[in-house]
């Protein structure tokens, strides 16, 4: 295998997963293969992901077959840089790699004399700007921001677990991570030492983004082209906290995560597509990240601003590599550039001005791009809860010591729910309209939205919701919504949903349309419920009455269908016999 190579590892797609089946190739020996392209399934025991390249290249060789389980961080194939060459096909995987590619550490992790051994997101590269690890200096390898979800393209550091000089094993705690979907702490991949912390707690970088380094005891961190090797300075020894990405052996880059360098300061990818869609003047923006970086937040107060225009866009950007990490969907201040100016608010001394969490823009981004991309429709229907609260009240207390969850209303709406989407399978779908195809689900994975004390929200998933009878289905929702609130989800909670329930009513709420969860094509909102005058049969009688709403998608069903299911819905609760599900 050459220098200017790099080999993609089976990831570690869950804390507890300790090996992966290979599904499916969607790229064949000789296929040029772009950053963040489809290359590969991989199923374990919990969760199926199509994996993303980390690399623009060429697919050399493919060293595991489909339907093969390997353990996490067997090198899996080899991609080339542009126009390199395919390798030859003869020969079995294990002949074709060094013998050192399968070594373990003795601490049950992978050896760092290991070249394969697999980088946090997900594949190894050449650990310096030479494209290889020179002796003296001992093995060094790159921890990067992982992938936490499949529409992740940036995350913060909360906070480093180790220090610089620590010793580490595999799988300890090395830090922790915030992205607009969870907060995860991630396990160390190797043994060895901390040489070097490259980005500090607190700074928002890309999936990819060299992180830290970690050696061999006694290993020095490979120097910059001034000799120094700070916590500071970046792979390739420019700016602080700069976003660069491994170097091969002629000194080209791999095109993971390539910085560029616009008018002499360096900018990360993401900034880099923002700065050049926004036609703006770089030396004409502030930097406010470590070093005088200029950050995502920075270009999008100027571009809010409608300052540092540029009269053309600068040669540096019009040659720029047009792939580049995916940009996730627009905050409002982003989207400001294709609307109308929003009139300035008032300028009054008592105001207090507070800034955004990330999960508000990340919720704020993720409504904005929902509403775009469907046709959003509400419709809705009264449902009479009567014989859902006489069996509520009759066995509320032994539900609840049973299960730990509480027996409200929401249980038997979700039942109801999951069989009326058995019976409608259009609402439980995904569409995709420039393929000109619909997805429909022969299964429930369940998402159920949960405020966390009014800073944002998440959407947990209960997967294979319609294999659990109502018991099962309050008892896991009840566990998700807490760990949601603990701050215990993992990225697969949060994963594959197919359609969605969101449950204002305990707000006392009467009649909400919320957005669609994409890629549902629907979503289910349960409104308060609420003793009022009812009509039964020639006689008027106080019921506990409530709105059920669904907000669709008209590309995937009409309004017909919308009305359908929320009756069947109706009827369930109205005139199901609840005794034996709950009891």
């Amino acid at each position: 295998m050459s220098n200017d190579e790099w080999v993609v590892t089976m990831p570690k797609l869950g804390e507890t997963v300790t090996e992966g089946e290979l599904t499916n190739w969607f790229k064949e020996v000789g296929d040029a293969v772009a950053f963040d392209d489809p290359l590969f399934e991989v199923s374990t025991d919990k969760v199926d992901s199509e994996i993303p390249s980390p690399y623009d290249g060429v697919i050399a060789e493919i060293l595991v077959s489909s339907g093969e389980t390997v353990p996490v961080g067997t090198p899996l194939v080899r991609i080339a840089p542009p126009g390199g060459a395919a390798a030859g096909s003869g020969g079995s995987a294990e002949n074709r790699l060094p013998s050192s590619s399968h070594k373990l550490a003795a601490a049950g992790g992978p050896a760092l004399g290991d070249p394969a051994a697999p980088q946090m997101g997900g594949s190894e590269g050449p650990a310096d700007e030479d494209g290889h690890l020179s002796a003296p200096t001992g093995v060094v390898h790159d921890i990067t921001m992982p992938k936490l979800g499949e529409t992740v393209t940036e995350g913060t550091i909360g906070s480093w677990l180790k220090q610089a000089g620590d010793t580490v094993e595999f799988d300890d705690p090395l830090f922790e991570v915030s992205t607009d979907k969870v907060d995860s702490e991630i396990p160390s991949p190797y043994d060895g030492v901390l040489l070097e912390i490259l980005v500090q707690a607190g700074e928002t970088v890309p999936v990819g983004t060299p992180l830290a380094r970690i050696g061999e005891a006694g290993a020095a961190a490979p120097a910059s082209p001034t000799g120094s090797s700070s916590a500071s300075a970046s792979p390739s020894g420019s700016a602080p906290d700069a976003v660069s990405a491994p170097v091969t052996a002629n000194g080209s880059g791999n095109g993971a995560a390539p910085a560029a360098r616009t008018g002499g300061v360096l900018l990360s990818p993401l900034v880099r597509r923002l700065v050049a869609e926004s036609d703006l003047d770089v030396g004409a923006i502030n930097g406010t990240g470590v070093g005088g970086r200029i950050r995502r937040e920075d270009v999008q107060q100027v571009v809010a601003s409608g300052g540092a225009r540029a009269g053309a866009a600068p040669a540096a950007l019009a040659t720029a590599p047009a792939r580049t990490v995916p940009v996730a969907a627009p905050t409002p201040s982003a989207a400001a550039t294709t609307t109308q100016p929003i009139p300035a608010g008032t300028n009054d001394p008592r105001d207090e001005v507070v800034t955004l969490s990330r999960m508000r823009l990340a919720v704020a981004g993720g409504m904005m791009a929902s509403l775009a991309n469907s046709a959003s429709v509400w419709t809705s229907i009264e449902v009479d809860f009567d014989n859902v609260e006489k069996v509520r009240q009759k066995h509320k207390d032994r539900f609840k010591k049973d299960t730990g969850a509480s027996l409200s209303y929401l249980p038997f709406v979700t039942r109801a729910t999951i069989d009326a989407l058995r019976a409608f399978p259009t609402v439980n779908s995904s569409i995709d309209i420039e393929a000109k195809t619909m997805t429909l689900h022969p299964y429930v994975n369940l998402g159920i939205a949960v405020d966390l004390d009014q800073q944002g929200l998440v959407v947990p998933v209960v997967k294979d919701a319609d294999s659990l009878n109502m018991r099962g289905v309050a008892k896991r929702i009840t566990e998700l919504a807490g760990a949601a609130r603990g701050k215990k989800l993992g990225a697969e909670d949060m994963k594959g949903s197919t359609f969605t329930i969101t449950n204002p009513g305990p707000f006392a709420s009467y009649a909400s349309s919320p957005i669609i969860n994409q890629p549902n094509v629907a979503i289910l909102c349960t409104d308060g419920v609420k003793r009022r005058p009812v009509a039964v049969g020639d006689a008027i009688a106080i019921h506990p009455t409530g709105i059920i709403g669904l907000v669709y998608d008209h590309r995937a069903f009409d309004g017909s269908t919308a009305s359908l299911f929320l009756m069947h819905i109706r009827d369930s609760l109205e005139q199901r016999n609840w005794e034996p599900e709950v009891g």
